[in-house]
């Protein structure tokens, strides 16, 4: 069954009310989570649990989320994962009030990992029920403007959070995480998903191990190279990107002294490029030039931390960090927008549906194993060198990496119909 402009349209609609709802609360609740453990515990880790919980579930759950995500609806497993995060914070709650100053680390440890073992189920299952949702005309619209809700609400979440919480404290917070994920799940249930009418090779041969499902997605991502390249930038991307998570704030707020207000704008204009980013590809027409526009985005990205690097060696009055390092972040986060969104509606248009769970979570593994391994190094690197020559030097690696390794794509264009590709690829499996 054809699915009709309106009804795509009003998906979208329930896609971006649900993913922005979900971010904003989510964030604020983070946020006032790790507020809440420096204060009982008075440990600098309070903020950083998530960092080392996240990618350490991620990869126990790569094989089996996979797997789950190709063999049965995905509505059906979208609705659980939901339920599982509403029953685990409603505990969550009730326990949390039992314990007290570092104690309360134990409720909140088990809690992260049942929320970002469902977290990676939700994520996989929407990657791979994004033509269950809309019809292909409407992927880049879909992609587009969910990433500007997620966009939208990481910048402004935390600014709300930090005013909220001083009023009225971190239960209350638990009270918005809950709504939101009940709104989700209300919108949730009034969506309807498309399932394709073939068969899913996964629930043909029920014997097979778990592996030996989940090694059929990769033995895809083996097979198509520019794919596997995409991947393998994006891991690089992310790494190399923790230069400005780590390195920001060391150099803006302890070395340069020029304090918080100055990191909060340059990060809010990086998170603002990422924003009109995204809105300017939900206007525009069907992204054709695919290698190219990676290509130009991933120069510019390197240019854009160059440029931080040599504005904060100039070490300049304030003023100026404030105005020319959020024009190049600026720039950093649209190209970024033009690189991730590209990115996601390439895999949606070309890996086969029974096989985008798979395929969905070993790229997302992937790259959640690759931000704290940035994190760990460039921590290193600038307690060593606290200089603006590693941004430099990390830029021009970028647009090295870039040169050396993308004329070879340079002939790759997004793929017009979805459909087609994915029938063709079926034949080769």
């Amino acid at each position: 069954m054809e699915i009709s402009d309106h009804e795509s349209n009003m998906q979208v609609i329930k896609d971006v009310s649900s993913n922005f709802t979900s971010t904003f609360c989510g964030d604020m609740f983070s946020f006032a989570l790790g507020l809440m453990l420096l204060r009982a515990t008075g440990m600098s880790l309070s903020f950083g649990l998530s960092m080392i919980i996240m990618p350490i579930v991620t990869l126990i759950g790569l094989v089996p989320i996979g797997n789950l995500v190709d063999t049965y609806p995905h509505k059906r497993l979208l609705i659980i994962s939901l339920v599982v995060r509403i029953t685990a914070l409603f505990i969550y709650s009730i326990a949390i009030g039992h314990f007290d100053g570092s104690g309360k680390l134990i409720p909140t440890i088990g809690f992260l990992i049942i929320n970002y073992a469902s977290v990676n189920l939700s994520n996989s299952g929407y990657m791979a029920s994004v033509h269950e949702l809309v019809n292909e005309g409407h992927i880049q619209k879909l992609n587009s403007l969910s990433q500007s809700a997620a966009s939208f609400a990481s910048t402004f979440s935390p600014i709300v959070a930090a005013g909220l919480y001083v009023i009225v404290g971190f239960r209350l917070f638990i009270v918005f995480q809950l709504t939101a994920h009940v709104i989700a799940l209300i919108i949730l249930l009034t969506m309807n998903f498309h399932y394709l009418s073939y068969p899913r090779k996964s629930s043909q041969t029920p014997q097979e191990s778990q592996w030996a499902k989940f090694k059929l997605g990769l033995n895809y991502l083996m097979a198509h190279g520019f794919l596997r390249y995409l991947i393998c930038i994006a891991l690089f991307l992310n790494f190399i990107f923790a230069v400005i998570n780590v390195g920001l704030p060391f150099m803006i707020v302890e070395h340069l002294h020029l304090g918080n207000v100055t990191l909060g704008i340059l990060n809010s204009a990086d998170a603002l490029g990422m924003l009109i980013g995204n809105l300017i590809i939900s206007v525009s027409k069907e992204l054709r030039h695919l290698a190219k526009i990676l290509a130009v985005t991933m120069v510019i990205i390197g240019t854009g931390l160059a440029g931080v690097g040599a504005l904060l060696m100039a070490a300049p009055e304030q003023l100026v960090v404030q105005l020319v390092g959020s024009l190049m972040l600026f720039a950093v986060g649209m190209s970024l927008a033009f690189m991730n969104t590209p990115f996601g509606i390439y895999m949606q248009k070309t890996v086969p549906t029974e096989l985008m769970g798979r395929v969905s979570s070993t790229e997302m593994s992937l790259n959640m194993m690759s931000i704290p391994l940035g994190t760990v190094f460039y921590s290193f690197v600038f307690q060593q060198i606290p200089s603006g020559i590693v941004f430099i030097i990390s830029g021009i690696a970028l647009i090295a990496v870039t040169g050396l390794t993308m004329p070879t794509f340079m002939h790759v264009q997004m793929p017009k119909t979805g459909h087609a590709t994915q029938k063709a690829d079926r034949q080769r499996l």
